[in-house]
């Protein structure tokens, strides 16, 4: 299946083309909110930049193609640490809260941000090249992130199994709640990842009032296959633990500028479309507090936004170039559901506590 052959490529982007990064050994061990994190902390020394990042920022390619253009363009050294996805980086940070071990955090988005803006882990900072950004991308009023790309959330759906297992393809995120689809799906912890969180929002936009009647049935048909970051669901999709999972609108897309084939069929529903739009914020109390806001402008330039592809996902410069395979082959909505930042706030506590009563009992 095309996730072997995307675990394969990862393997050789870490080796080849990564940012020169040495795994020091010790494993931060913390719970927070009932849920243990084991953090693996990287790098050797501190750097003159340091960055908390998401795993596969690194392992897809983003970072080892922007990090390196950063570094010569100020004479600098970047260090990139990876502790988990997105939540385990705001647990971690907070955790450092008084003498914060990173500058910058790279990932935050629009179902994450009021998390971090509650537990007070940023401080506000607007770019001095804010204007190149498309103003539609803008969705932190307090300036606390830069966004950096986008991607619409969507249902992924294995064409070889699901013909195998005479499964018809979901037409909406509500679809996923028939019992056909039970044992069939796979999901992600909203708790831990960013693009767990963003599918739990997603569904109770579309579910509205009955968003927990919802969730009681999808994880009726999850049966207990939730996962803490997208990489471990990803991976277990591909090795075909399930036909259908969560992802991205630009799956099929990344499949057929690599491969030539759509094995993967990308499934947004053209009146439910979320977008994901992750940005990168300065760390409260950053010890290279300058350094970290030239990084920070450095996201909206050219040499920063013309590699966004490499994280399969858009540039939120509307300037620079679209790869011409996620034109074709990408799916995108007509119409949004996505919350603002105020209306996730107000009301993401509700729909954690009822997706962890469904999930967890």
């Amino acid at each position: 299946m095309i996730l072997r052959m995307r675990k394969e490529r990862i393997g050789a982007l870490s080796r080849g083309t990564m940012v020169s990064l040495t795994v020091l050994a010790f494993v931060l061990v913390m719970t927070i909110g009932g849920a243990i994190y084991i953090l693996e902390r990287t790098g050797e020394d501190e750097g003159d930049l340091v960055i908390y990042a998401y795993e596969s920022f690194q392992s897809y390619g983003l970072g080892p193609a922007v990090i390196p253009e950063f570094e010569k363009m100020y004479g600098v050294k970047v260090t990139v640490e990876t502790p988990g996805d997105v939540g385990t980086v705001l647990a971690k940070i907070n955790l450092e809260k008084g003498d914060p071990g990173a500058d910058v955090v790279i990932g935050v988005d629009n179902s994450m941000l009021h998390r971090a803006v509650e537990m007070d882990l940023l401080s506000p900072y607007v770019p001095t090249n804010i204007d190149r950004l498309d103003p539609t991308m803008s969705f932190d009023p307090g300036h606390h992130i830069v966004p950096f790309d986008y991607g619409y959330i969507a249902i992924i759906c294995s064409r070889e199994m699901m013909e195998e297992r005479d499964l018809p393809y979901p037409a909406s995120v509500l679809d996923l709640a028939d019992p056909v689809y039970r044992g069939q799906l796979l999901l992600l912890d909203p708790a831990q990842s960013s693009t767990g969180s963003s599918f739990m929002i997603w569904a109770a936009q579309v579910a509205g009032d009955n968003y927990s009647a919802f969730f009681d049935d999808l994880a009726g048909n999850a049966e207990g296959k939730v996962f803490g970051s997208w990489d471990a669901m990803y991976n277990m999709w591909g090795d075909g633990e399930a036909p259908i999972a969560i992802s991205y609108g630009l799956d099929t897309a990344y499949e057929m500028m690599w491969y030539g084939t759509n094995d993967t069929v990308t499934i947004v529903p053209p009146e439910e479309g979320y977008r994901q739009i992750e940005g990168a914020g300065l760390v409260k109390g950053a010890r290279h507090r300058e350094l970290a806001e030239k990084f920070l402008d450095f996201i909206l330039t050219d040499e920063f936004q013309s590699e966004v592809y490499n994280n399969y996902m858009l540039p939120v410069v509307p300037s620079v170039e679209v790869n011409e395979y996620f034109l074709q082959y990408g799916a995108s909505a007509d119409r949004h559901v996505e919350p603002t930042v105020d209306e996730v706030s107000a009301h993401y506590d509700d729909w954690m506590a009822a997706w962890r009563e469904a999930f967890f009992g």
